[in-house]
């Protein structure tokens, strides 16, 4: 009796050990559905919590007490349609601790059909208020590269002094991460051969250690977004955005501030010739 029991207890433990074996594996092997559905499930049962909007007035800032500023020669901002009607001239004569929004990312497409409403406009103002632009494209990995590319090579026309291209990673997907990987890069070599100039791969910090943290992406300079006191790890990154909930004069909704890693100098050097 003592015996079975002993041995049933062993048989037991070998099929907790197998099924979380096999558990194990399973999760590795589909571990970008299983994320992405997850995503979706969590969205869909929890509220996310957004902060309420900014003042319509444009006049105040939390940039002095509100917000971790870390040290940095250069600030920036990157923008959307879903900061409004943004007033380029208030923008442009905002100044916090000694410093101003010197550049601005401003997003022109998504996907290969989509343009951003206030693309246009943006562009044009930040040029007019001397403020550095540059435009980014928001990837979309399960729509073609090529027409992605093509779609915002017609929107987007660079000049000398704006800053390079930008492509924007962060949905998720349920294809291969070698796949996702494949169609990033594509991306990112189009961007280069028409342009020439490098582009900037803008992603968040924990999606970039788990698919992008290989050889094939450490000549690119990153754009991390990593919402800490500490700047991102990665060795190759230039821009860090540090804070998705600015107030800045000008524009009436919370908006993305970022810092460049160096000096005004080396800002320069980036900027198409």
């Amino acid at each position: 009796m003592a015996r079975r029991r002993k041995n049933t207890k062993r048989l037991w433990v070998v099929i907790i050990v197998a099924s979380l074996f096999a558990l194990s594996l399973l999760g590795y092997i589909f571990k970008r559905p299983i994320i992405y559905y997850a995503k979706i499930a969590y969205h869909k049962v929890y509220s996310i919590n957004k902060p309420p909007k900014a003042s319509s007035t444009n006049k105040k800032t939390n940039l002095v007490d509100d917000i971790f500023i870390p040290k940095a020669k250069i600030y920036g901002i990157d923008i959307s349609r879903h900061q409004g009607v943004v007033n380029w001239e208030l923008l442009s004569k905002f100044k916090f601790k000694y410093h101003k929004i010197s550049f601005a990312y401003i997003k022109a497409t998504e996907s290969n059909d989509w343009k951003d409403k206030q693309f246009d406009r943006n562009w044009k103002q930040a040029k007019k208020y001397g403020i550095t632009r540059g435009a980014y494209h928001f990837f979309d990995p399960h729509e073609d590269v090529n027409k992605q590319m093509q779609h915002f090579f017609k929107e987007v026309k660079l000049k000398i002094g704006d800053l390079p291209p930008m492509l924007d990673v962060e949905q998720e997907s349920r294809i291969t991460t070698k796949e996702y990987r494949k169609r990033v890069k594509n991306c990112l070599e189009l961007m280069e051969k028409h342009y020439k100039i490098k582009p900037i791969l803008y992603i968040n910090q924990n999606f970039y250690n788990s698919y992008f943290s290989t050889s094939d992406f450490t000549t690119y300079p990153l754009w991390i977004s990593r919402l800490k006191k500490k700047p991102p790890k990665q060795e190759n990154w230039i821009l860090w955005q540090f804070s998705h909930t600015a107030i800045i004069p000008g524009i009436s909704e919370y908006v993305d501030l970022n810092a460049f890693k160096g000096s005004e100098a080396d800002f320069k050097i980036l900027l198409k010739k």
